[in-house]
């Protein structure tokens, strides 16, 4: 493996495999790492490069000095063992007792490539039940352990050799006299944990930092559990996809997975996708990312989640293509992320056909970092925000957003602010002025998608363990399909209350959601207000749609082509949300339009959005006799996904499902008592 290569581990039910060149997940290049030996080379200090140390021979005659060899990064051994000799003799001279603690090894030939020792006395005991299975009480012996970080970390280099890679002198302890130097026992055989699965999730890194530390991200074991949790929840549904990033050094980078029902969810609603990850914004929280969205009630939707270690142009690269194998290779119509130089490059590479928005609430949110000498005083930095805000937002015209940005500029000086101008410099990717031609969900300017920011606040202390977070992560999932079941029952069975006796509106109220209803409702009631006056006739007429009793400057100009029965507003709501604007609407309603044409009725937003078959299927299922069992289980287990949600609405469709699921299943066991009786007769 080139040390400068990152490695792809995608994970389908078929197949465990590590490739260079897997054929689903590509290969990807990244910068030249600077290797271990360097990195020690570097930060040798006082030291002679030259001290080797082999075996006993060297050992014995340390004694006479103690304090000249005490361990000292840089130092290289012969072998392992030479350095556990080593620490052990010092060990007995300083006057403490030395222990075995963590290793790892390489994926290459499951070998030792680094091995800690620690004081007797390092971390904490766990506290056992008093009676065992015998029903016998135990007695209770005092522990040794009291959380001494002491320790020496041996690293291989590539030319055979050990080196100290990392010392900790420190004890929080007294020292002892006459302790014995312990014989180094034979190493007795253990289960081996294969090494593609276990050193992977080494060399974690938080802080970007080039010493990459695996506990400071995870912790001990929880590691190996999240992949485990992964492997489970494949050989339980095959549908769960997953797939891992390791570089060349055998260190993860980044995870990615999305169970069945996030990928349904984005066969329906994937047309906006958000990458949440606002887990920068608190060094305390995990590296975990979201791909998200909005189902047809503006519920919050999850399409896939990751653990995003590394966060360089080419591992959001290697994210973002793998995001899409996930998704089958449909493009969402939309991105929507932080504001950032590596997102961006990743996304123009891999999203070539989205449109890509910086958050607005992302980039409102660094007011106060960015702008600190406006945004120390409270009532100062929140009239800042409302007005860049409406900049954001309400500007109608292009001539308008320069102005209004002109403004603030001026207002409080900052024309000369690196950060004011790097925002202007990319304007067109999160002003609403240059992006309402393009799809993007939003129905209101104060929309706003829960964030994981939000979620962690409500769900973890600041030390929570993975696992534990998984759990509620799940849980919090479940949660969402709850409310999304509810939404669907109430939309279906409920009737909303009309406001006028318009054949329109009672179209829009059987055919939304009762929470996109509630805003054409509002957008229909508002139309009233509005006065329309034909400027331009032909097969393409315009039309100015003003306030009443407002300025004609604040006028809004719908265009209506007559053969297609087609208006566009220059608000752009409709291209920008999916739901046709009050002025638009006062245009169709002048020119006696009982009813809509199905053409503004956006199934993502419809009580139906999720009828049909889903849109994502494997390709191998087009040839019937190549099937495998794993992708026929798969095609299956969506299917019945989507049977669970129709058939859960309620109580009287719940009973018609299950007398329909029965009789399915007696056939499909008499099929299979048939074909297994044509066999047995050939």
């Amino acid at each position: 493996m080139d040390t400068d290569a990152k490695v792809s581990m995608g994970f389908y039910s078929e197949s465990l495999e590590l490739s260079n060149n897997d054929s689903h997940v590509p290969y990807q290049h990244n910068q030249q790492e600077q290797p271990l030996s360097d990195c020690i080379n570097n930060t040798m200090v006082g030291f002679s490069a030259g001290m080797e140390f082999s075996g006993d021979e060297e050992l014995r005659g340390i004694r006479g000095n103690p304090t000249e060899f005490e361990p000292l990064v840089g130092m290289e051994f012969d072998s392992l063992e030479a350095g556990k000799l080593f620490y052990y003799e010092y060990a007995a001279r300083t006057g403490f007792r030395a222990r075995a603690g963590k290793c790892r090894t390489s994926l290459r030939d499951d070998s030792v490539i680094m091995k800690q020792y620690t004081c007797v006395k390092e971390g904490f005991s766990v506290k056992k039940q008093r009676h065992g299975d015998d029903h016998k009480e135990r007695r209770n012996r005092k522990s040794m352990r009291e959380g001494c970080k002491a320790m020496i970390q041996l690293s291989r280099r590539d030319h055979g050799k050990w080196v100290v890679s990392k010392f900790i002198p420190e004890h929080s302890h007294p020292f002892v006299d006459d302790v014995k130097v312990e014989k180094i026992k034979k190493r007795r055989q253990v289960p081996v944990i294969p090494a593609e699965i276990s050193s992977m999730f080494e060399g974690l890194s938080r802080d970007g930092g080039n010493e990459i530390s695996l506990d400071s991200v995870l912790g001990g074991g929880e590691s190996f559990g999240l992949l485990e949790y992964l492997k489970t929840q494949q050989s339980k549904n095959p549908a769960f996809f997953y797939s891992v990033q390791v570089d060349g050094n055998d260190h993860l980078t980044n995870v990615f997975w999305a169970n069945a029902k996030a990928r349904e969810s984005y066969s329906y609603f994937g047309d906006v996708v958000m990458f949440d990850t606002s887990y920068k914004d608190n060094k305390q929280m995990l590296p975990f990312a979201a791909f998200t969205g909005y189902n047809h009630h503006l519920q919050p939707v999850v399409f896939g989640c990751a653990l995003v270690v590394d966060d360089t142009t080419d591992s959001l690269i290697w994210l973002f293509e793998t995001f899409l194998v996930a998704m089958h290779g449909r493009h969402p119509v939309s991105l929507v992320s932080e504001h950032s130089g590596a997102l961006k490059a990743a996304a123009t590479r891999v999203f070539s056909s989205s449109c890509h928005r910086f958050c607005k609430w992302n980039i409102l949110s660094k007011c106060k970092e960015k702008l600190p000498d406006i945004c120390s005083d409270k009532v100062t930095r929140s009239t800042f925000k409302q007005e860049l805000k409406k900049c954001i937002d309400e500007s109608q015209t292009i001539e308008d957003f320069e102005s209004d940005w002109e403004a603030i500029l001026s207002k409080y000086g900052l024309r000369d602010n690196m950060w004011m101008q790097s925002l202007y410099e990319v304007r067109q990717q999160w002003a609403r002025v240059h992006l309402k031609s393009t799809f993007f969900a939003e129905v209101s300017p104060f929309q706003r998608a829960e964030s994981m920011k939000k979620f962690f606040k409500r769900n973890f202390e600041k030390n929570a363990n993975l696992r534990e977070f998984i759990v509620k992560f799940d849980q919090a999932m479940y949660g969402q399909l709850e409310k999304e079941v509810k939404e669907d029952f109430t939309s279906m069975c409920g009737s909303p209350i009309l406001k006028t006796g318009s054949p329109m509106e009672k179209q829009a109220a059987l055919t939304y959601t009762k929470t996109i209803f509630a805003i054409f409702q509002e957008e229909f009631i508002q139309s009233f207000a509005y006065l329309s006056d034909k400027i331009e006739d032909g097969t393409i007429c315009t039309y100015r749609v003003s306030l009443k009793g407002g300025s004609i400057q604040k006028s809004f100009f719908v265009t209506f082509d007559v053969p297609n029965m087609h208006a566009a507003c220059t608000c752009g709501m409709f291209t920008f949300s999916g739901i046709l604007c009050r002025h638009a609407l006062r245009v169709f309603s002048i020119l006696g339009f009982c009813k809509l044409p199905d053409y503004y009725f956006l199934k993502r937003w419809k009580q139906i959005a999720k009828n049909g078959a889903i849109s994502y299927k494997p390709p191998e299922l087009q040839h019937t006799d190549k099937i495998s069992v794993a992708s026929r289980y798969n095609s299956l287990f969506l299917d019945v996904l989507k049977f669970a949600e129709e058939g859960s609405t309620s109580a009287i469709i719940y009973k018609v499902a299950k007398d329909a699921l029965h009789k399915a299943f007696t056939e499909v066991a008499a099929a299979r008592k048939a074909v297994c009786s044509t066999e047995k007769g050939h």
